[in-house]
């Protein structure tokens, strides 16, 4: 991995999401880049720190990063791959939609709930479809009240 700024990793080393979001708010393209360092498919990234450049790079809006998530999502653990479905819901192309879809199936339910949510972010017809389907044959009940509530609000 490149060397990585130190506000880069005092940001990802605190507990707190205020840092990582003011790293976001500035929207630096070395911090960017530093953030997609953490997508690396080396071993030697700690899991929390994937998952929160995840966080990050969801919420920076730019979908450059749909790839390297595709790449690494089956790597991930459950509180990764959570932050990945965020992240891809919140990016929106046809690219993350196609990993959000894959997720509707994973074995966490948590995971499972945030596919749901990024569902109902991209809202195409595709999206509505699986909604529509998790609607009816979800087996966790409150997943299954969420794809629903999120169909009739719209």
């Amino acid at each position: 991995m490149a060397q990585i700024s130190e506000k880069i990793l005092k940001a990802i080393n605190s507990d707190c999401a205020y840092s990582l979001s003011q790293i976001v708010k500035e929207k630096r393209q070395e911090d960017f880049e530093a953030l997609q360092e953490f997508l690396s498919p080396e071993a030697s990234v700690k899991p929390e720190y994937r998952t929160k450049a995840l966080y990050a790079l969801g919420r920076w809006g730019n979908p450059t990063v749909v790839e390297g998530i595709h790449r690494l999502l089956p790597t991930l653990d459950e509180a990764g791959r959570i932050s990945a479905v965020d992240a891809l819901g919140r990016l929106g192309t046809e690219e993350a939609l196609t990993d959000i879809l894959d997720c509707v199936n994973d074995s966490s339910p948590q995971v499972r709930k945030f596919a749901v949510h990024a569902l109902r972010k991209i809202n195409t017809s595709t999206a509505r479809a699986k909604l529509q389907e998790v609607a009816t044959q979800e087996s966790i009940d409150y997943i299954r009240e969420q794809a629903t509530r999120y169909l009739e609000s719209n």
